[in-house]
């Protein structure tokens, strides 16, 4: 990589961040695996991460780019107009591609105005972002809001570098195929030198698609079509691991607990942590509880849930009908369970900081990361990382990228309420040493596969393809 110049990081959304003082104050900042490893990579190599400031600026907002600079770090930033969020972000990314990538057909939104909005918002950050390249630049673009980003590149001109990672799953390719312009955005592929997955399933479902859809073929991890070639392969994410045990550890010693002071000490947590989104299988997770409770009756008062989660896309009607479903069950299960002194369900609809989820993390006895379908899901990651010396169990949905590399979690088809409900009877009751055993294989995995790994390898194999 000494050969190359500049990382260009490219995102939908460009974090805030800020210049700590100091390396604890760094260490501090609560922000995700996916911003602490791009970060890293940015700090090393020096360059820019670019895409939209998050603001709506009138109809017809200007070209002009806002920078800020963060030590190595330049940030660009560029507004949107009211209609282009409305269409290309709330609409076609968060209506049709999210729903469809993970695999939800019922929910997709078929709309052809959204889809020409994708692509002219796609076009309008190419253009933005082109004249601020240097042709030593490695161009590393995030996720299905930029698809066609570098094939906008390449009709400019572009010759150099650009990788694509997809954090969600890519579904089988029938499912892909129900899209009006399946083909279009297949096509699309072909202008990345690397395409990025969490699962070589994920990656599988690409090159299947491609084959499907666009002819040609894949031979290990390369396809190869009349339009060109791209290589895939499978780079799961991980988290910064010494950060968690750290902010975990500060609980140990603090007079206060992050957990509902109604939750008496000698109860046990089942916790869950999630956007409220309807691929998270929120409800369902709640029906196990429900049913956790109705088979074993001495559980009654002893153990609690704690269901943390944080507000998202709240004016979408998808995810308003979520919390609908989600509020009655709750209000379901404590009418019917609760007890004096105890309150089966305690149900938290705001957002934590990193900081404060490790501390939930730490004191919960069972944690339930149970999605119907998800690219990785980094809460199973970072509650291993939070534990102390006698560990809980993670409870893993086989349907997240993170059962792929975490088989010594208790996996669970989260659609069989039975089975889950079982597995949630045995982390409540399992020994200490198989507790132990479990999450030392668990830790090692995690302390190995960190975010600043999974940056590292991913850009070595984008300056090899």
């Amino acid at each position: 990589m000494a050969t190359h110049g500049r990382l260009v990081v490219v995102s939908n959304r460009v974090p805030t961040l800020s210049l700590p003082a100091t390396e604890d104050e760094r260490r501090a900042q609560p922000v995700g695996g996916l911003v602490s490893a791009l970060r890293s990579a940015l700090e090393r190599k020096g360059g820019i991460w670019f895409g939209w400031s998050g603001r709506i600026a009138p109809s017809r907002p200007s070209d002009r780019i806002k920078i800020a600079d963060i030590g190595q770090i330049q940030l660009r930033t560029m507004d949107l107009s009211r209609d282009e969020v409305n269409l290309f972000y709330t609409l076609f990314a968060n209506r049709t591609l999210w729903p469809l990538l993970h695999n939800h057909p019922a929910h997709v939104v078929i709309r052809h105005e959204a889809y020409r909005s994708y692509r002219r918002v796609n076009r309008k950050f190419a253009d933005t972002l082109f004249p601020s390249l240097q042709s030593d630049d490695i161009i590393w673009v995030h996720d299905y809001h930029l698809i066609p980003l570098g094939q906008e590149l390449r009709r400019l001109g572009w010759k150099g570098k650009i990788g694509f990672f997809l954090h969600t799953p890519f579904p089988p390719a029938e499912s892909f195929a129900m899209l009006p312009w399946s083909d279009e955005l297949l096509e699309c592929f072909l202008a990345y030198d690397l395409a990025g997955f969490h699962t070589k399933r994920y990656a599988f479902n690409l090159t299947d698609a491609m084959e499907m859809c666009l002819g040609g073929s894949a031979v290990g991890q390369v396809y190869t079509g009349k339009n060109g070639e791209l290589r895939v392969a499978a780079h799961p994410i991980g988290i910064d691991p010494v950060s968690f045990k750290e902010w975990a550890s500060t609980i140990v010693d603090s007079p206060t607990s992050p957990l509902p002071p109604q939750i008496a000490a000698h109860q046990q947590v089942v916790l869950g942590v999630d956007r409220l989104d309807y691929t998270k299988g929120i409800p369902d997770r709640l029906r196990v509880f429900e049913n956790l409770l109705e088979r074993h009756r001495p559980l009654r008062g002893k153990v609690t849930m704690v269901q943390i989660s944080a507000p998202s896309r709240s004016r979408v009607p998808e995810y308003i009908q979520e919390r609908d479903r989600v509020d009655q069950l709750v209000g379901r299960i404590n009418g019917r369970f609760s007890d004096a002194g105890w309150l089966p369900v305690h149900y938290l609809y705001r957002s934590y900081s990193q900081i404060e989820l490790a501390g939930f993390f730490r004191q919960a006895n069972v944690c339930l990361v149970t999605p119907l379908r998800d690219g990785m899901n980094l809460v199973a990651k970072e509650f291993v990382a939070s534990q102390g010396e006698n560990p809980g169990v993670l409870v893993l949905s086989k349907f997240c990228g993170a059962a792929d590399t975490m088989p010594e979690a208790l996996i669970v088809n989260p659609y069989d309420i039975e089975e889950t409900t079982a597995a949630v009877y045995r982390a409540l009751t399992m020994p200490r040493k198989e507790r132990e055993r479990r999450w030392e294989a668990l830790i090692l995995g995690v302390t190995q596969h960190t975010a600043q790994r999974w940056g590292e390898t991913f850009l070595a194999d984008l300056v090899a393809a």
